[in-house]
């Protein structure tokens, strides 16, 4: 079985390369830590976001996969300052996923061109208490909440991840491409989450 490395040493395209990180980062260890703050981030109000069209986006220079860029970049650019970049948590699934969007007057706006068929609005959690901070090298920034450095997402079902990972390493060992595999692991793993989900939801609760 190939190491993540030389996966992501072969990946054929940009795409592909952000797939095979992104699916590795999901999978990392569980801790008391990400299900506390999950189940806070759970309880602060919520925006609706839309999304532009991915023609207008790509057209303005919005870069896929580069929410905290493209939003940081509106707000620096606006001549009338009225762009605010917010960050927060896109809700995905039974997941909170680290995101940015922009304020502008009373709407929330997506600015961030999308790899895969996505609803043009959606619920968003803003979170103050999300920072940036300099990375060790300096030349990009870290998210860090309570002091601590902020993963891709936050996951209700960790275990789930991992299972997803490994499911999507072998179809890309066994030679498929990184969008075949994801869209074939996202689609197999989103009816077991269903069902999980449906399943949480009907036992009584613990007395």
């Amino acid at each position: 079985m190939a190491s993540p490395t030389t996966r992501m040493t072969t990946a054929r395209t940009d795409l592909d390369h952000f797939i095979i990180r992104n699916v590795e980062e999901m999978a990392f260890e569980p801790s008391e830590w990400e299900a506390a703050t999950l189940l806070e981030a759970l309880t602060l109000p919520r925006v609706t976001v839309t999304r532009p069209p991915d023609e207008q986006l790509l057209a303005i220079g919005m870069r896929p996969n580069d929410c905290h860029a493209n939003c940081a970049a509106q707000a620096a650019n606006d001549p009338e300052g009225l762009s605010r970049h917010v960050w927060g948590w896109y809700i995905h699934g039974s997941d909170l996923t680290l995101h940015s969007v922009v304020n502008i007057g009373w709407d929330w706006y997506c600015l961030t061109p999308q790899t895969t068929s996505l609803p043009s609005r959606f619920q968003f959690i803003p979170d103050s208490q999300i920072e940036w901070r300099a990375s060790s090298g300096g030349s990009t920034m870290d998210a860090f909440r309570g002091g601590k450095p902020l993963p891709l997402a936050l996951r209700k079902y960790p275990y789930v991840h991992v299972h997803m990972r490994n499911d999507f390493i072998s179809l890309i060992d066994a030679g498929m491409s990184a969008v075949d595999a994801r869209n074939q692991v996202s689609t197999k793993w989103s009816s077991d989450l269903l069902k999980l989900e449906l399943s949480v939801r009907s036992c009584p609760p613990a007395v």
